[in-house]
């Protein structure tokens, strides 16, 4: 193809990938997720808890929160078949929410006692927008943009793991009937190391993944665009490739590295702080949903991901790392939920096993305090010489890895940027 029929520019390249790559990603989890045996649309898959000792499964999902437990389901409704959810009434002492997001993963709805007062728990009937089905009379109608969605229930453990376990499996997801379901679009998986290349705008595929509604208020600039490049790369083998080596030289290197700057960035942590949802930024929606999928919104919970340590390098498994607060500035002092730092790999932001099956320290471990009051964190393949054992983080050995430092229920504080997470530094 000519430059003359060239209708897009390199920048386009750059931000229609960013653009598609954050629905693609939802796309591998939607899945991976039914790939697993017992697991189908509108059966609600209760996860056990990951508590530390534990070395059997971990969840298949990037970035999972392990002061919960979980439980998630892809919902499948149609004009005529809405799905019922039911959900248990909650101690009040006990954090929970009914998260649903849509198939590019922008936040629907958190069900819980502070969006729904005057509904906290019960039946919800889950509807396609603009369709008229029977729902029960004592049902909350709650609408879905598209035919698919994605709910995540979270309980917070507390110091009652037997609690928590009792009301998660008290979470029930029902469809009212039998949904015409369009299965998983078929694309070959890939992984945080090898992101797609220009295969990602072939037309069969993309033409499936654009089908379900996006609330982003960019989609009618890229869609467009999108079948624009498809057709290029599709009219020879050598448009391709121009293509593909610009997606591999251009586009890739940087989206990783906006990934190290991701929302407000302070002390080598990037922040949530400022997202309310994804919005129009379709850049921080492809980030999340890379290295955090199923994010929620700041009024619930606060993501500061690790990405440089004080000296402004890669944090690695090789070094010993300490992270100190304050007395008079304890994280608890920070939120009315809870907070908790979880240890991933990186890239893949997947939990790393360790000799103590510990991948997280927060509210509920039982740390030692400095004389001074102040609570000092420690980070490393080994637990460094001379700290107490409960306060150290396992890290894997001579690898990258990221920490997620969880916030939920958030203060104003945090919320406007006056507290922000210490950085790591090096023990030297």
């Amino acid at each position: 193809m000519s430059e003359a029929n060239k209708t897009f520019t390199q920048e386009d390249i750059v931000n229609s990938y960013v653009y598609i790559l954050g629905r693609y990603l939802v796309i591998r989890q939607e899945k991976i997720d039914l790939k697993e045996s017992g697991v189908d649309y509108n059966i609600l898959k209760h996860n056990p808890a990951v508590t530390e000792g534990s070395h059997g499964d971990t969840p298949t999902f990037v970035n999972p929160n392990l002061e919960v437990v979980y439980s998630e389901a892809w919902l499948a409704v149609d004009e005529k078949t809405p799905v019922i959810l039911e959900i248990p009434e909650i101690p009040d002492n006990l954090y929970y929410t009914g998260q649903i997001v849509d198939e590019w993963a922008e936040i629907v709805t958190n069900i819980n006692e502070r969006n729904y007062p005057e509904k906290p728990f019960g039946k919800y009937a889950i509807c396609l927008a603009g369709s008229t089905p029977d729902i029960p009379e004592d049902a909350l109608r709650i609408d879905i943009p598209s035919s698919k969605a994605k709910i995540l229930t979270r309980i917070e453990i507390g110091d009652v793991l037997e609690l928590a376990v009792k009301l998660q499996h008290q979470f029930k997801v029902t469809s009212a009937g039998t949904p015409t379901i369009t299965p998983a679009i078929d694309i070959a998986l890939f992984t945080n190391k090898t992101l797609p290349g220009a295969e990602i705008f072939k037309t069969a595929a993309l033409e499936e993944a654009l089908k379900a509604t996006d609330a982003c208020p960019e989609s009618t600039v890229f869609h467009p665009l999108l079948r624009k490049i498809a057709t290029y790369i599709e009219a020879s083998e050598a448009d391709f490739d121009e293509i593909d080596k610009l997606v591999h030289q251009k586009a890739i290197p940087e989206f990783f590295a906006f990934l190290l700057k991701i929302g407000d960035f302070a002390n080598g942590w990037s922040s949530t702080r400022n997202y309310l949802n994804f919005g129009k930024d379709y850049w921080f929606r492809a980030g999340a949903n890379f290295g955090g999928i199923w994010w929620n919104s700041s009024s619930e919970a606060i993501y500061n991901m690790l990405h440089f340590d004080s000296d402004g390098e890669t944090p690695n498994g090789s070094n010993g790392y300490s992270m100190r607060f304050a007395k008079e500035d304890l994280p608890g002092k920070y939120v009315d939920g809870y907070w908790s730092a979880t240890i991933y790999s990186k890239p893949e932001y997947m939990l790393v096993p360790n000799e103590l099956g510990r991948y997280k320290l927060g509210y509920m471990s039982d740390l030692a305090y400095e004389t001074d009051g102040s609570l000092i964190i420690y980070i490393g393949a080994e637990c460094p010489t001379g700290a107490p054992k409960s306060n150290w983080l396992p890290a894997p050995k001579g690898k990258a890895f990221t920490i997620d430092f969880r916030m939920y229920l958030p203060t104003k504080e945090v919320l406007d940027g006056t507290w922000v997470v210490p950085a790591i530094k090096k023990i030297k």
